[in-house]
């Protein structure tokens, strides 16, 4: 009988309401975003949080701290405290670390020696990320009229100014060969990378041409590639990569490359980065008339004195970490900073240990945050919007990290990873940030100024979506050129 009463209830029920004149408005939609928010201004607060769908946020989980550094006011703040991982805007963390404990014009150096009695060249690399094939060549002309000519030289490589812990922790175990996760030592070159060309062959059905920058036998490369004509079905895929799994350093290229592309191009990590800087010193060093046989790695000091060095300043390793999001920049800065706080051998740790002791006095609770690595490539690292905009306005409070951070963030429609973004709006030009990307994480955190001039910093981090990563980066555009746009005269 209950059914059947039910039923009968909510028939009469029905038909008294068909029955009556009164309209029930419509329920406002819901927004999560709208729900949970907070702002001084009611309409600026409705104005974001509009740009916060729920479509893309009812699964997803988003943080947004937007503050006027010029008024001390918070404008918006949607899970300011909510952990996220922060991807690559751990490295504002490592610029601030690195330009506070070592100073924007501390040298990166690397030491070169000579001792004619053993007949030595000595080499030390202190950590500098940007050494470049075209440094090492500068460096050759500049040394060859220094060494003595003899049958052959030993050349001797000091790698002790670093730990033997080449990637960071928490990095996955298949993150090889990818650039972006070279192993990081204290004697580098070309981001501990190199660049592979594959060209077509003259004629279908020939071997492709394979070419690598810098020319170095430090790899070996096995090409089976075929050059082809367009056809269909189509041929397999051009296939560029090394023999990790074997600890090898040997290229190989697989599958085929239409006769009608000019070339296709990959860059990626090799094994042991510091034999391979050793072992190009070595090759120009040949080719200018001093010829090296025997390469050494070793952790004892070099023999002989010093005779030359070759440096880049740490304010623009910085600004090549933030422009182009570095990782092994990032990851090398922070192990400068531990062996230059704490002795050799430099360590994560120990660069790590000053970064939390600086982040204490600023009173930023660091047990309330994971700041593992320093670039962000690890998914220990975990933090939050408050902790970041805390950063944000401790640089701006400091003139000696403002200047190089400011001008080191990629700039909105202009330059480094913003370069694509907000162009022909109010932020391009006028927004500073650093991004931040990793699977199902996207970040962006920095300056921008409104209409007004007013200097704002926010912070925007986005987290556990299975969808494309560009819907996420355009909610953030959208809200940054807002900012760009925001007067006090319409809020």
């Amino acid at each position: 009988m209950r059914p059947l009463l039910f039923a009968a209830f909510a028939a009469a029920v029905l038909a008294g309401c068909a029955g009556t004149s009164a309209v029930v408005a419509p329920a406002e939609p819901w927004s999560y975003a709208a729900r949970n928010s907070r702002s001084p201004n009611v309409d600026l607060k409705a104005a974001i949080d509009r740009l916060l769908p729920d479509s893309l946020f009812q699964i997803a989980n988003a943080a947004v701290l937007i503050v006027s550094l010029d008024r001390e006011e918070t404008l918006y703040a949607f899970n300011p405290r909510r952990l996220f991982h922060p991807a690559s805007n751990e490295k504002l963390f490592t610029a601030t670390a690195a330009l506070s404990a070592l100073g924007p014009d501390y040298e990166l150096a690397t030491v070169f020696t000579i001792d004619t009695i053993s007949g030595t060249i000595g080499v030390q690399g202190r950590g500098d990320p940007l050494l470049s094939t075209a440094d090492i060549d500068s460096i050759a002309d500049s040394l060859a009229p220094l060494i003595p000519r003899r049958e052959a030289w030993r050349l001797q490589c000091d790698v002790s100014y670093f730990d033997d812990l080449y990637l960071g922790e928490g990095w996955t175990w298949d993150a090889e060969p990818a650039a972006y996760a070279a192993p990081v030592t204290s004697l580098m070159l070309n981001g501990n990378t190199i660049t592979v060309s594959v060209e077509p062959g003259t004629h279908p059905g020939e071997l492709s041409l394979v070419k690598t920058d810098p020319i170095t036998a430090y790899v070996e490369i096995e090409n089976s590639a075929l050059t082809v004509a367009d056809t269909f079905p189509p041929p397999p895929s051009l296939e560029i990569s090394r023999k990790w799994r074997d600890r090898s350093n040997t290229i190989t290229v697989s599958g085929s490359i239409y006769d009608s592309v000019r070339f296709r191009q990959a860059t990626m990590s090799l094994w042991q980065p510091d034999r391979y800087a050793a072992m190009v010193i070595a090759e120009r060093l040949t080719m200018r008339g001093i010829p090296v046989g025997e390469i050494v790695m070793d952790t004892v000091a070099l023999p002989g004195e010093e005779v030359y060095r070759y440096a880049h300043r740490v304010d623009s390793a910085v600004t090549y970490m933030l422009k182009e999001s570095d990782n092994l920049s990032a990851e090398a800065l922070l192990k400068v900073v531990g062996a230059e706080r704490e002795g050799t051998p430099g360590t994560t740790a120990a660069g790590r240990r000053f970064l939390h002791e600086y982040l204490s006095r600023l009173g930023i609770d660091t047990l309330s945050v994971s700041l593992t690595d320093g670039s962000g490539v690890s998914r220990y690292n975990l933090t939050n919007a408050e902790v970041i905009l805390a950063l944000l306005e401790a640089v701006r409070a400091d003139t000696a990290l403002f200047g190089p951070v400011y001008h080191g963030l990629p700039i909105a429609g202009v330059d480094g990873t913003l370069e694509r973004r907000m162009r022909e709006t109010a932020a391009e030009g006028n927004l500073r940030a650093k991004t931040g990307t990793l699977s199902g994480v996207s970040a962006l955190s920095g300056y921008v100024r409104t209409r007004d001039g007013e200097l704002l910093g926010f912070a925007m981090l986005m987290q556990h979506y299975a969808t494309r990563a560009s819907r996420y980066r355009a909610v953030q555009d959208r809200i940054g050129q807002f900012l760009a746009e925001f007067t006090r005269r319409y809020y």
